[in-house]
């Protein structure tokens, strides 16, 4: 029997340990795994696709390997099921991790990458920003032909492409380690805090805050100059905290962090820091170590539930650090703890799934849809917690039609709760520009409520 048989067969009776140690141990079985990338299956090419990720995060592919599986990866990036193409871009991001790659793949990989960010939908655009960001993150000529790149697409009409392309900025200040990078990074997000639409201006805000974060990576000028853009903005309450912090350091009232390499930690060392009350040094640890990140994250998903709360003071002012995998495990958590009758419990976890909407257009889609489910449960409890969450989006990106469909079930209630009253006095301006239909409808229902019996 072929090897590509063999792997076929394991494949489909979801043998896929087997799978991997045949090819691990057989060059030839590593080659035959090639056709199986063209099969006609699905079924087939992402198992073959899972294999070659296993393999690159084993330190099992070499940069011989990833040339030769180069041409089919392509050629899948273009496949009829979204399925395959995500688990492509999924097997090229592990390739990126995991393999030493030489600046001509690297470059090969990033043109790839683009394209899929800029014309692909979520989740893919959302994943292949992350594969694109780390490679930028580390080589100067790439980061460069990004941002050449993403000025491009912020020149353009379409919202969705800036939206992704923004993305990939973020993803980039976030994980460099190079201090030119960084610095250029920085300064086409300072250069955009200008720009005349506001959803750039407010994404190239949240870059910002990501960067100071990571000041020590910047140089005096770019902080001076940033502390001046800050000033004269008109991104309110954030942009002033931003500059706050930047003037600080400035003063020489904050230190900025060392670069040294982190020693390995440990959830056990973690949480022995949080019962030290440590949380702040946690926090610095996290933003530069993702590891660290991912330990906290892991606490955050036990059944602990003091620990948990630790870890969640420390995601919900990392959440520009959250890649997209891990956000998408946090949510099931967050739309419990937004239930809890604990109010800072419920006020973070709503801050962190807005945080986290915001920055991945598919996890906006599941915070819309949590807070009409909880809408339209009538819920007491559930309602307060859908406008929560409702407010920790509103306040970092404008969307009328959220507050359309919010005030749609609102009218539709037997009474508003306190929390609704609230909500609809805090967007009476937007309110003013829904539909006439609506507005009659909601002004009828507050009459009725501040009627006297």
């Amino acid at each position: 029997m072929k090897y590509a048989e063999i792997l076929e067969e394991y494949i489909k009776g979801w043998r896929l340990r087997k799978a991997v140690e045949l090819v691990e141990s057989n060059r030839e079985a590593l080659l035959d795994l090639e056709k199986l990338l063209h099969h006609k299956d699905p079924l087939l090419k992402k198992g073959a696709l899972y294999i070659i990720k296993k393999l690159a995060s084993r330190g099992k592919l070499s940069l011989e390997d990833v040339k030769f599986f180069l041409p089919s990866l392509i050629d899948l990036l273009d496949d009829k099921e979204e399925s395959v193409v995500l688990q492509t871009v999924e097997t090229i991001n592990a390739i990126i991790t995991f393999v030493e790659l030489d600046e001509k793949t690297s470059e090969e990989l990033s043109s790839l990458l683009m394209k899929t960010v800029e014309n692909k939908p979520v989740p893919i655009n959302e994943y292949a920003a992350e594969g694109l960001a780390a490679i930028g993150a580390k080589i100067l000529t790439v980061a460069r032909k990004i941002f050449s790149w993403i000025r491009a697409i912020i020149r353009g009409s379409s919202e969705d492409k800036k939206v992704a392309v923004l993305r990939v900025l973020r993803e980039m200040v976030a994980r460099t380690k190079n201090p030119q990078i960084m610095e250029e990074a920085f300064n086409l997000a300072l250069d955009l805090l200008n720009n005349e639409d506001p959803i750039v201006r407010r994404a190239a805000l949240r870059i910002v805050e990501v960067a100071v974060d990571r000041n020590e990576l910047l140089s005096r000028a770019s902080l001076e100059r940033a502390s001046k853009e800050l000033s004269s903005s008109s991104l309110g309450k954030k942009a002033m905290e931003a500059k706050e912090r930047i003037d600080e350091y400035l003063r020489g009232e904050t230190k900025p962090a060392s670069v040294e390499e982190l020693p390995e930690y440990s959830v056990g060392m973690i949480k022995k820091m949080f019962e030290r009350e440590q949380h702040p040094a946690v926090l610095e640890l996290a933003r530069r170590d993702y590891g660290v990140l991912k330990l906290v994250i892991k606490i955050f998903l036990s059944e602990d539930l003091l620990t948990k709360l630790d870890a969640l003071w420390v995601l919900s002012n990392a959440a520009g650090y959250i890649k997209r995998d891990d956000a998408e495990k946090l949510i099931p958590q967050l739309r419990e703890l937004l239930l809890h009758d604990n109010p800072w419990i419920k006020s973070t976890s709503a801050k962190l799934f807005g945080e986290l909407a915001v920055n991945y257009s598919s996890l906006m889609d599941e915070a819309i849809r949590t807070i009409l489910e909880y809408l339209e449960s009538k819920d007491p409890k559930k309602v307060g917690a859908a406008l929560e969450l409702a407010e920790a989006i509103l306040s970092r990106v404008e969307n009328l039609g959220l507050i359309e469909e919010i005030v749609r079930r609102l009218v539709e209630m037997d009474r508003l709760t306190p929390e609704a009253l609230e909500f609809i006095k805090k967007h009476e301006r937007e309110i003013e520009d829904l539909e006439p239909e609506l507005k009659k409808r909601l002004t009828m229902k507050l009459a009725s409520f501040i009627a006297p019996p």
